[in-house]
Formats: structure tokens, sequence, C-alpha cells
């Protein structure tokens, strides 16, 4: 389970804050390194990466490090501030897992918050207005797939203060955050007493 800590600090004398951008996916991971059951045939690995910002680097180092190692699945948290206005938690995967995490999927659902799986990066930028981005290179769970390592990569998906100076604690919505940290650990308590099984990947990619 990842989320990157870093942020772009100070930039021309201001500072960015990075309250979405991802102290929202940090706090998350350190909620679920407390929450998550330890009764399970899956072991848990909670990496606060860094470099994020900047290319990756820190995932990418990481994941190439790791990938002897039987990872079954990433799950990467970044920007888990769900706007007011729109009321999404948005879980991307690869088609590949449709199959075996769409039931999971269609079990979860907030009081305020709709979890919506996506599963191509074409419908998730149709879906948040956002062209320019290729949603499966977004963020860490990227350097995961370049490993041959599945991925569900939890976001609220575009945010008006991305990379700004106003992207601080005040502009987020603190309820509806919450909701969205707890649809995650439901996924993943489900994920754990499903019937699903989740294998390794058979060859990692150099």
């Amino acid at each position: 389970m990842t989320a990157h800590y870093d942020h772009l600090g100070l930039q021309a004398g201001k500072l960015h804050p990075g309250a979405n951008d991802n102290a929202s996916g940090v706090a998350a991971l350190l909620y679920l390194s407390n929450a998550l059951a330890v009764s399970s045939s899956y072991r848990f690995m909670f990496v606060a990466t860094d470099a994020e910002e900047n290319g990756l680097h820190g995932s990418e180092h990481f994941a190439k490090t790791m990938h002897q190692l039987p990872i079954v699945l990433n799950i990467n948290l970044d920007m888990l501030a769900v706007k007011k206005s729109h009321k999404r938690l948005y879980a991307l995967t690869s088609r590949a897992l449709k199959s075996q995490l769409s039931p999971l999927f269609t079990q979860i659902n907030g009081d305020k918050i709709k979890l919506k799986p996506v599963y191509s990066s074409r419908k998730m930028s149709r879906l948040t207005n956002t062209k320019q981005i290729d949603w499966h290179r977004a963020s860490d769970h990227y350097s995961f797939a370049k490993q041959k390592i599945p991925y569900v990569y939890f976001s609220m998906g575009a945010d008006n203060f991305h990379h700004s100076t106003k992207d601080t604690l005040e502009n987020i919505n603190t309820p509806l955050y919450q909701e969205a940290v707890l649809l995650i650990e439901a996924f993943i308590n489900q994920l754990l007493t499903s019937p699903v099984v989740l294998s390794p990947p058979l060859k990692a990619a150099t």
C-alpha cells in the first residue's frame, strides 16, 4: 500500500502545502496500517514514497527492488479529498482485474460518497474532464504496473487546487474525506474475506 509524502514545497517563494496532494493519502495510509485486520492469508506492506512529483522515483526504486517478493497487489492512495459537489471516489485498475474485483466494488458504497470503479484511463479522463492526463501513469501505481504488479489506484481525480498554494486543510471537506478512507478500508476487508485469490505475477519486468 503506497502514498507519496512529497510535494512541491516552496515554489517562487510561496509554500505549496499539499493537503490533498498528498497528505490525504499519507494520513489514510497511517490509519489503515492500524485499522486493518491482521488475521489474513495476505501480509501488508505500508510504504510512504518520496520523489513522486518529479518522476515517481521513490516508488520506481522500491518496485524494482522488491519485485522478487510475492507482491500480488499495489493499493495506491493519492488525492483522496472528495469534492463536495461531486462526491465520488474513483478506484482505477486494469481491465485484467475487472472480473475479480468488480463483484467486490458493487458491495461497497458510503452514505454520502459513491465508490466508482474505472477500468480505463480514457473513461477516467471522461469522468473527471481531464483529457490531458494518462491516469494509468498518473501516480506511484505506474511503477508497480511496469513490474507487472497489479494495482488499484484510489483518488478523487482532478482537484481545482492541485499544485497551488490553496491546497490546504481548509479546502478539504473532512467528513467526506473520512468516509472515503472508510470506503477504502471496506474494500480491503472485502478483498481479504472474499474467495478472490490474487496471485503474484509470473514474471516481473526487468
